[in-house]
């Protein structure tokens, strides 16, 4: 597998992340919508707590001083278009942030193609047959199974989702 420099920007991506894992699901905000590279450059933090404003303010900083050269492992899903993770998500997203205020920075990765859907397109194509397979009385009135299908896809929700970067 070559390590290439990759540019995130302008791609989907399905993301593992939670409120634990990202300050964005936790709070509504990015922590890098309202700094500026020249900040970035000067912030010192301790960043071990993924979901912390710090955790990705510091990983740019990293990147910022090109200190940050392990490669990210991407899988492209070929059917749908969409981009998955092996590892490096938060190094992903936090370098299309900063290309996007004009950064210049490299994500290294190694990307590998596959012949299939990504997770979420599997996973939501399984919750609309799944809707689509119960009684018209289930989903007009909302019943229990209807419901119990709702909070489920609620639950995947809220740990795996689509972002285009």
């Amino acid at each position: 597998m070559d390590i290439e420099v990759f540019d995130p920007r302008e791609k989907t991506f399905g993301f593992k992340l939670d409120r634990y894992s990202c300050y964005r699901r936790c709070t509504g905000k990015c922590s890098l919508e309202d700094i500026s590279i020249e900040e970035l450059e000067s912030y010192s933090s301790n960043y071990r707590d993924e979901a912390s404003i710090d955790y990705c303010r510091g990983i740019a900083r990293l990147f910022l001083y090109n200190k940050f050269t392990a490669p990210a492992r991407i899988y492209y899903n070929e059917r749908c278009g969409h981009y998955s993770f092996a590892d490096g998500q938060h190094r992903t997203c936090v370098v299309a942030h900063l290309l996007r205020k004009g950064a210049r920075v490299n994500l290294n990765a190694t990307i590998i193609k596959q012949k299939c859907l990504c997770r979420n397109c599997l996973i939501t194509n399984e919750y609309i047959k799944q809707e689509n397979s119960l009684r018209f009385f289930d989903r007009y009135f909302k019943t229990g199974e209807y419901r119990k299908l709702q909070k489920s896809k609620q639950k995947y929700e809220e740990h795996e989702f689509l972002k285009r970067l």
